[in-house]
């Protein structure tokens, strides 16, 4: 327990996880108002499926964005102007439901730029962890996040969501916006470790070029994002049918599934504090995928099992396999990639696991119709884990980084910012130089 606690001495870690579980609790709100809205308001599967896509294609784009910009200007900053911007839009979707019954499109035009908010904030605030704490604090600190994430974001906040939205769906998203205060306020209070430096920089374009070149010459993130792109659409969408598997395939309630999901929410915190309060493992990446494989398995036994009991013990293994691999996964990134590229890479990854949510939402709605929904989950857990075995083949044949890697990593980071960039940034200097000076946080 003292691994799991110890990185909670530094100030900006506690005030990093205090804000990120009060949002995530808004999040949670969020998630229960939007989908009462919209149903008061069209009433129909459309309508949230079109708000869902709304938010997501935006979240995707600027989620690559925001990896260029965190290693460009302050992560501090940036995660501020995030917070500031999705407190100001679920500010208005408050209003708009607090003043009567909005039409449709007002609540969708107003979906996309919080997608875009929470896209660009995503890689931001994976990078800004590791500007916090130590390398040897990361899988603690990660463990950390991820043991309070769950709680907040699947359970307080859906139920908190419910009590409220029954009693004034505009009162719940005012709640939600307040939360991005808190974080906000929580951000810029961080003192960061490590700050950017003011040297020149190559444009945008050539930044983002060079964290997508470090990504094609180190094998092990390749893998990562292949396997990622891979078991996301192979997971997602079959994960999105689950009322229809409780209603369906369980012959229950379809608001059963809330429960599953708070089940998982447990399991994910008591696996986040286990697994942090351990030594890291000696290859945390194969021990990501071995952990992700027996978890994303799971869920064909959520097509084959007999009734909501075991079901749910289906749902508990599938969130402590994914937590206990995401734990592992994320404190390699923070430790292994040089600091001035972790805001790309940690985009790329991002992006890699979310881009193929929405053709996986189609193909499983197609699936579930034609095949059945049963069928649907045997088939996509299997494949999902057959996906994190060939991760772990390709990262056994490839090797994982150890220690010894880093510092020849940094010097591959340069070169490769050379390579990369080359010609393009040499003829944009003096662009690159102003662009630098005007980027920067006052």
């Amino acid at each position: 327990m003292k691994l799991f606690t110890g990185p909670l001495r530094r100030h900006d870690l506690r005030l990093l996880v205090t804000g990120s579980t009060v949002s995530l609790v808004g999040d949670g709100i969020y998630s229960i108002a939007m989908a009462v809205a919209v149903l008061h308001v069209a009433g129909t599967a459309s309508a949230l499926a079109a708000m869902a896509v709304i938010n997501l294609v935006p979240r995707v784009a600027f989620g690559l964005l925001g990896g260029v910009l965190a290693d460009r200007v302050s992560r501090r900053a940036l995660l501020a102007v995030c917070d500031v911007v999705r407190l100001a839009v679920v500010g208005c979707l408050g209003l708009l439901l607090v003043s009567g019954t909005p039409p449709l499109w007002a609540l969708l035009v107003l979906v996309a730029p919080l997608g875009a908010a929470s896209g660009a904030a995503a890689p931001v605030f994976s990078a800004i962890l590791s500007d916090l704490v130590e390398p040897d604090e990361l899988v603690a600190a990660n463990g950390l996040l991820s043991s309070v994430s769950p709680l907040a974001a699947m359970v307080v906040g859906p139920v908190l969501g419910g009590v409220l939205a029954a009693y004034d769906v505009g009162l719940a998203l005012f709640v939600d916006a307040a939360s991005f205060g808190v974080s906000a306020l929580c951000v810029l209070l961080l003192r960061p470790m490590v700050v950017h430096d003011r040297g020149p920089r190559p444009l945008p374009w050539a930044h983002f070029r060079e964290g997508l070149g470090y990504v094609r010459r180190t094998p092990w993130l390749a893998t990562n994002l292949l396997a990622g792109l891979v078991i996301t659409f192979t997971v997602s969408g079959t994960m999105t049918m689950l009322p229809f598997l409780v209603s369906r395939g369980y012959h229950a309630p379809a608001a059963t599934f809330g429960y599953l999901l708070a089940v998982g929410g447990v399991a994910a915190t008591l696996a986040a504090i286990v697994v942090s309060s351990r030594r890291p493992p000696r290859r945390p990446l194969a021990a990501s995928y071995t952990t992700y494989a027996l978890g994303l398995g799971s869920i064909a036994g959520l097509g084959l099992a007999p009734n909501l009991a075991v079901a749910a013990v289906c749902v508990a293994v599938f969130f402590v396999g994914a937590t206990v691999g995401n734990v592992f996964q994320d404190s390699v990134l923070g430790s292994r990639v040089p600091r001035e590229l972790r805001g790309r890479v940690s985009s790329l990854d991002w992006v890699a696991a979310t881009a193929a949510s929405p053709l996986s939402v189609v193909v499983a709605a197609l699936a579930a119709d034609h095949v059945g929904i049963r069928p649907t989950y045997v088939v996509a857990g299997l494949a999902a884990a057959l996906a994190s075995l060939a991760g772990l083949a390709l990262l056994l044949h490839t090797g994982e980084p150890g220690a010894e890697d880093d510092a020849s990593a940094d010097v591959e980071a340069k070169a490769g910012a050379e390579a990369e960039a080359g010609v393009e940034a040499e003829a944009g200097v003096a662009a690159a130089v102003s662009e630098s000076e005007v980027s920067q946080p006052a």
